[in-house]
Order: C-alpha cells, then structure tokens, then sequence
C-alpha cells in the first residue's frame, strides 16, 4: 500500500541529514511511495543530491505563505499558545520559580514554533512524519498532536549533546518519546541512553549509503591524509590539525586534504577561522581546507587514509562513505558511539580515544609503518557497501513503518 512519508529537517544543504534523508527518500520512492522533504529553514542552491521523481522537495515557509487561507486552525493554535501564557496560574507558577513553569514555558515555544508545520499536518492526515533531530522533533510533536498522522523522532547526533541543554527542557523532551508512534536510533549507545523513554515501537538503523560511490580503490596511494565532513565544533578539526602537523615532521611528504562544507553562519566563521590558523602558522604547504565538491568521493579514493577526530557523532556520514570506498579509517571512540558501531579496531580501521593528540598521530602513524595492515583494513571496510546499502536500510524503515 501506497504512504506518504514525510522528512522533516532543517536545512536542506550539503550535509549529513539532508543527504541520509535523500538517500532514504529515494529508495522510497523507488518503492512507489510518495515522499516529501519538507524543510523547515533554507534550501540551499547547490545541493549535490539527486532526487527520485517520486521525492518532492517543500520549502515549509513557502507552503504556509500559499496556503494561508486553509490554516484556521493554525491561528487557532498560536492563540491558544497566548492565552496560556496570561492565565493566571502560570503567573503563580512563575512566582514560584517551579520546574513545572519552566516545562509550561517550553510547550508554549514550542507550540508557537509547531504552529506553521501544523498548517502542512492538518491538510496531510494520513501522512507519516520522520522528524530528523531534536529540534524538528519538539516542533513536530507539538504541531501533530492530536492528529491522525504518525510521528517518528530519527535521532541525527549524539544524544548526549544534541538535547537541549536546560533540564527541564531535555526531560519534557525525552518523556514526549513515551507519547509517539516510533523511534529510530543510530546506534546502541544511542538506545541505552534512551532506555527508560522509548516507545514499543524502537529500531536501531544505521545511515544508508549512497549506490553511486566508486568501487574501492586498487594500487599505488597517495601520501595524502583526507577527510570530508560539516565544519563544525563537533568535528573537532584543530585536533586533526594539531596531529598531523606532528605527523608531517616524521614524514614531510605527506598532507592533509580537508573537504568542508558549511551548513550554518557559525560554521562559516569557523571555516574562516581554521584557514586563517593555518596560513599564519605556515601550515599552508601540507594542509588544504577545501570546498566540497560533488565528486569528492573519486578525489578522494587513492589517498593513503581517511581520519576523524570528531568528539561525538550519531553515525558519520562520511566515516563509512570511506569505508565503503576502501580507505583505511582512523577514527576516534567519540560519544554517540556510531564509530565503535561498525569499526572492530585492528580488523576494519582503527579506533582512538578522543580528544587524544598523540592517540590520533600515533593511529596515522601505525598505518604509514604498517601498509599491510592499511591495505587489510582498507579492504574489509569495503564490506560495509552491503551490510549498508540503501535498498537494505530502506527495508528496515519500512519494517518500522509498517508497525505504526
């Protein structure tokens, strides 16, 4: 039978979500389903992703400007939000200072935040909603209460930093788990740190690859340190930086290669920052900070290594792309867990501790001195092509989704 699925993310730009959200979308849609990537911020220009004919790309703000008329209920929904706020026990409550305010606090937030994507539920009813990351989720939830469309929360990061960070706040969030049609993790660290508030309906589903990579690379590598990833603080890239300089005094013939792309104004005045930091400390000869490019993957699969030095991740995107691709990957043990997820160390690539100079230099290292144990992991990791194919993790959602 024939669904309507729904994605909701924020950006739909060059990153991670909008790329697993894809991939997944596609696969659906090769299935006959109709999906919609409907996307709650911007919709960059570039985007490198190609959609089935079957995925429609919604800008959210554009849908409620064209459909004005039929959101009733949506004004109704803000007015609501306002009169809570003048009632007088939430006054008292304030007075009081209580946690039960700030929770009241933070369900009015939200529903003035759900108002506009409850414009889109109402005229889609029968519509299955998969909310990518905490924020989209909180406005989800809000938005399709009482409503007969499904929801399910796709946790994107690691929890443990992905939450919000007032108590009150996280623990209103976490118990709204209870309340919803299903939940899809990443990983089991991910499952343990929501044991006591998941609902029945629970899957732990790793990230989809994308069918159109290269095959493995065979031969000659270049002596060339690569990584591709968001430029963000959670990449904690002046680690990497810090330990390859160290590297490169051993072994000057080799660089670093770093494909960044940015999602949010924050990340671009990181990424200004990082090439700032290289060019004033001379390390611009065998350190790169380059733009993403649609064919990194083919840039990329001769090079010696694929490194990490992320601090938490849910499943890294570009950690099994290099995989799948044959790079032999060091990768630091972040939290979130999704690197110990698929990388048995020593086997298929090799796991660090984080935030670990010396642990990181020394995991290059092992590699440069060991090519055989390169080649061997570099050649197993290329397995994960299968364990995660797209048409494979897109039956595990429909699995989930057939559950609802």
């Amino acid at each position: 039978m024939m669904k309507h699925i729904v994605f909701v993310i924020g950006n739909y730009k060059n990153g991670g979500v909008a790329m697993r959200s894809t991939n997944l979308a596609n696969e659906f849609g090769k299935k006959g389903h109709q999906v919609t990537l409907l996307v709650t911020k911007e919709i960059a220009g570039n985007v490198f992703f190609e959609r089935h004919p079957n995925v429609e790309l919604v800008s959210l703000s554009r849908f409620y400007a064209e459909h004005k008329e039929d959101a009733v209920v949506v004004r109704d929904y803000k007015k609501q939000a306002a009169a809570m706020r003048r009632i007088k026990w939430l006054r008292n409550l304030k007075k009081e200072g209580s946690v039960r305010y700030q929770q009241v606090g933070f369900q009015i937030k939200g529903m003035e935040h759900a108002a506009i994507l409850r414009s889109y539920a109402v005229l889609h009813p029968s519509a299955i909603f998969i909310a990518f990351g905490a924020s989209c989720y909180e406005d989800a939830f809000y938005a399709t209460r009482g409503l007969s469309c499904k929801l399910v929360y796709a946790e994107r990061n690691a929890p443990h930093l992905e939450l919000p960070w007032k108590i009150a706040h996280r623990d209103m969030l976490m118990n709204s788990l209870k309340q919803i049609d299903g939940v899809a993790l990443q990983t089991e660290d991910e499952r343990l740190f929501y044991k006591d508030v998941l609902p029945p309906n629970v899957e732990v589903i790793h990230n989809p690859i994308k069918p159109s990579l290269p095959a493995p690379y065979e031969g000659a590598r270049r002596h060339v340190v690569v990584n591709f990833c968001r430029i963000a603080n959670q990449k904690n890239l002046p680690l990497m930086i810090e330990a390859f300089v160290k590297l490169h005094q051993e072994y000057p013939d080799y660089q670093l290669e770093i494909y960044g792309n940015t999602v949010e104004r924050h990340e671009e005045q990181l990424r200004d920052e990082l090439i700032s930091f290289i060019g004033q400390n001379g390390y611009s000869d065998f350190i790169s900070l380059l733009p993403p490019a649609a064919d990194v993957h083919e840039q990329v699969r001769d090079a010696v290594m694929f490194v990490s030095s992320s601090d938490f991740e849910g499943l890294s995107n570009s950690m099994i792309e290099a995989m799948a691709i044959g790079l032999p990957c060091v990768c630091t043990d972040c939290l979130g867990g999704g690197a110990r997820e698929v990388i048995r160390d020593g086997v298929n690539g090799l796991l660090v501790p984080m935030n670990d100079v010396d642990a990181l230099y020394l995991g290059m290292k092992r590699f440069i001195e060991n090519p055989m144990l390169a080649e061997q992991c570099g050649h197993n990791a290329a397995n994960i092509r299968e364990d995660l194919s797209a048409e494979r993790i897109a039956a595990q959602w429909l699995n989930l989704i057939e559950r609802l």
